[in-house]
């Protein structure tokens, strides 16, 4: 019990401290530091500074994927709505938001800092996800090429990680107009957003529609 509690200590303290310092300038010792621990616990629990990164994206990317997956394939057989499907998406991110407010600070500055390794190790946690995701797009929307509904999942995705990591933006920007405080509105402006991009016609069509004559 004493070594799952150790290890869950300095999972938080380095989730705080990369999110607020960077992966480079954060130590070890920096960790164990904020964690009250040595680090031979580091050495016994993850065996390296990168280890320790990859289990910090691992322990929550693991659970919104699995509360993804859940909602996804809580849409039923049969045809789903775009709707639903950003739904199942979208929402586990701003429960994420509630529970780890540090992680999602941490999504903002791994997608600001370009490292090919990290972003590899993400990118392939993901994969089994975007390709349940993509079978369910494709049933929902048959008309949209394969690649228009990466492409579009893909400025989802971006709208979506902005949203986490500058609405302190829109606040201010708005005078307090737009705010976070209510989670479930912005899903559903983010989900209404998101599929208006999914259904729009893809731009080979809207260009034989505007070669027609009058």
């Amino acid at each position: 019990m004493d070594a799952a509690r150790t290890r869950r200590r300095l999972l938080d303290a380095a989730e705080r401290l990369f999110a607020e310092r960077g992966f480079e300038a954060t130590s070890l010792r920096d960790v164990t530091s904020k964690a009250k621990a040595n680090l031979a616990a580091v050495n016994y629990h993850f065996g390296s500074k990168d280890a320790l990164v990859r289990a910090v994206f691992e322990r929550r990317l693991g659970e919104v994927n699995r509360r993804r997956l859940a909602l996804l394939n809580g849409t039923g057989r049969g045809r789903p709505a775009p709707e639903e499907i950003l739904h199942a998406f979208i929402a586990p991110t701003f429960d994420l938001m509630k529970e780890a407010p540090h992680f999602i600070q941490l999504m903002g500055r791994f997608h600001s800092e370009p490292d090919s390794d990290m972003h590899e190790f993400v990118t392939s946690r993901c994969r089994e996800v975007a390709q349940q995701f993509k079978r369910a797009l494709t049933t929902a929307l048959p008309r949209v090429p394969v690649g228009d509904l990466f492409w579009r999942m893909h400025f989802i995705m971006g709208a979506l990680v902005h949203t986490w990591s500058c609405h302190k933006d829109i606040e201010r920007i708005s005078g307090g107009l737009c705010s976070m405080k209510d989670e479930d509105a912005i899903t559903r402006k983010l989900i209404d957003f998101g599929a208006a991009g999914l259904r729009a016609p893809a731009l080979a069509k809207r260009r034989r529609f505007a070669n027609q004559d009058p």
